[in-house]
């Protein structure tokens, strides 16, 4: 889809409130800390965390993405100086390690290839913080091919971090209502999950 045309004809495209996996565990972590989002599309998730003192990276490859993030940073009067707003693709954004308490990758990973998703996976593993946070909410598909889009198989999320402490886990399907560039309902087979570095490894 091409959200450049998508985020510029339309506000607030995934809703105003983060997503529900970043309000269980947000207070988890020290305020002042680092947060980084990938696929930060209009910034949902990064605003809620700046306005809860949080230093935040933001990354989106769409430009009317981050356009919107700034001008809201603007007019709620937020601290530009806390948040770094980056449009680059997140495959190719490299993750500065030991800096972030929490990462946050809702709903972008299956804009990649599968093996580009589980690389920027790994280099997430590595970069995490001890004992910080990592959120993940992605597709799933009983075949997942590895040189198509990010499709994880059943419980192969779960399996890619069995060294880390499962927070939370969920697979299910939902009913997508619609939104701007798919406005009509539809479903989708889903997997949730927050975890946490439990060792340096």
């Amino acid at each position: 889809m091409k959200y450049n045309k998508i985020y510029k004809n339309n506000s607030n495209v995934w809703g105003d409130d983060p997503n529900e996996l970043l309000q269980k565990i947000y207070n988890q972590a020290e305020a002042g800390s680092e947060f980084l989002d990938l696929g930060c599309g209009q910034g949902r998730d990064s605003l809620f965390m700046l306005k809860n003192g949080f230093k935040v990276t933001a990354v989106d490859n769409s430009r009317e993405g981050i356009k919107k993030i700034k001008e809201s940073v603007k007019v709620e009067k937020l601290s530009i100086s806390d948040i770094n707003l980056l449009c680059k693709n997140i495959k190719i954004f490299k993750i500065e390690k030991n800096k972030y308490t929490i990462i946050n990758a809702f709903n972008s990973l299956q804009f990649l290839f599968k093996k580009d998703a589980l690389k920027l996976i790994k280099e997430i593993k590595k970069a995490i913080k001890k004992e910080g946070y990592i959120i993940i909410s992605g597709f799933t598909a009983k075949t997942a091919a590895i040189d198509s889009r990010c499709f994880f198989k059943p419980q192969e999320l779960k399996k890619i971090f069995s060294d880390f402490n499962i927070i939370s886990y969920e697979e299910k399907m939902i009913l997508d209502k619609g939104h701007p560039g798919k406005p009509k309902p539809h479903k989708h087979n889903v997997v949730k999950m927050i975890a946490q570095k439990i060792k340096i490894r």
